[in-house]
């Protein structure tokens, strides 16, 4: 049973959507000997039900309001691939009965970051997702984790906690990839994509990708790029690709107010992933400024495409460490402007095609025990 709550509600577009699409496909044409792959999907009135697949236009629906609500026996598994805290909490009892069943109730965690900093998202993020982390340790047998940080931090947060369930929850790591073709991509190009599109060829550009928040660092690598755009009347072009976020209404603002000033500055609020696939494939540099991440997708993308990356030197971030990834520890914006100078005159990497969604699949098959180790 695969939680699919949140993106059969909507496909927002993001990663966590992305690792949804690309993991389900992996799943339903894996060779599973007795083992029957279903979509399940809640709402806030209604529990678990199974929800609906539609493999000609690869999209979720959530359950009709008359679908029976799953009933769960041994040998069953429950995986919380979908990111959807406020549905699990709602329906904790459900989920409780199925572990009674025999059931083995199984969630992915992403991060633990708005427990980690509670300052970078909304109250109601924090509230539901200290709710999520109480049914994980009183319910689950296994947490996988989508990095070895990830899986470090659970393990310290769970010591901490003094949690009854410590040495019950097994955690595992399941490593993400960085292969959007193969992730059911969304589609999908407006005029003036495409036109931005066509102004950006052989134009040296700086990308970054990621949600408006305020762990992304956009506010860091925009203050590079002004001090870079005012020294320097060629210097490269800052293209942003991701959708408005919480707590940067300031910085939204401002980006808005610099896509009309500034010519080399284009940001794009709502692209698909084939538009974000024909940008990587004209980015210069990718830079990832965020503060936290629980993986760190863009910079497997990236380098899977060729570009040079230069990122905040994050912990999480040093396990994708390969040639054509390099850090940045400073972020005043002279500091910063000078390394993004220096990176851009590196040479391209040659692009590192790495793991494929079906090798994380293999390795979450493996902490499922569905496959051998």
């Amino acid at each position: 049973m695969i939680d699919v709550s949140t993106i059969a509600q909507h496909d927002a577009g993001t990663g966590i959507q992305r690792v949804v699409r690309a993991l389900w496909q992996c799943l339903i044409q894996a060779e599973l000997k007795d083992v029957l792959v279903v979509p399940v999907a809640a709402t806030a009135r209604r529990g678990y039900a199974v929800a609906h697949y539609d493999p000609d236009s690869l999209t979720f629906s959530l359950p009709a309001r008359s679908a029976p609500l799953v009933k769960a026996a041994s040998g069953d598994i429950f995986l919380g691939l979908d990111l959807a805290a406020h549905r699990l909490i709602r329906h904790r009892r459900q989920i409780a009965g199925w572990r009674r069943a025999g059931a083995s109730i199984n969630l992915v965690v992403y991060d633990l970051l708005p427990l980690q900093r509670p300052d970078w998202f909304p109250e109601s993020t924090g509230r539901n997702f200290r709710g999520w982390i109480k049914v994980l340790m009183r319910h689950a047998d296994r947490a996988i984790c989508i990095s070895e940080q990830v899986a470090r931090d659970l393990h310290d947060m769970l010591q901490t906690a003094h949690a009854m369930s410590l040495n019950r929850i097994e955690i595992g790591v399941m490593p993400l990839s960085g292969a959007i073709e193969q992730s059911s991509p969304t589609m999908g190009m407006s005029a003036e994509e495409d036109a931005a599109l066509a102004q950006l060829n052989g134009q040296k550009m700086v990308l970054v990708v990621g949600t408006i928040e305020p762990r992304k660092g956009h506010d860091s690598l925009i203050a590079a790029m002004e001090h870079l755009w005012q020294i320097d009347p060629a210097a490269p072009w800052l293209v942003v690709v991701g959708r408005p976020g919480w707590r940067t209404e300031s910085l939204q603002a401002h980006m808005r107010e610099l896509a009309r000033r500034q010519p080399r500055f284009l940001w794009l609020d709502s692209a698909t992933d084939e538009v974000l696939t024909a940008i990587y494939a004209r980015a210069s540099l990718v830079a990832v400024p965020s503060r936290g991440e629980g993986y760190g997708l863009p910079v497997a993308e990236a380098l899977r495409h060729g570009c040079k990356v230069l990122a905040r030197d994050l912990p999480v971030l040093r396990e994708l460490e390969r040639p054509g990834l390099y850090f940045f520890t400073d972020e005043a914006p002279a500091a910063l402007a000078a390394r993004l100078v220096e990176i851009l005159r590196y040479p391209d990497p040659a692009p590192y095609v790495g793991a494929g969604w079906d090798d994380s699949a293999r390795a979450l098959l493996r902490a499922l025990k569905l496959v051998d180790a």
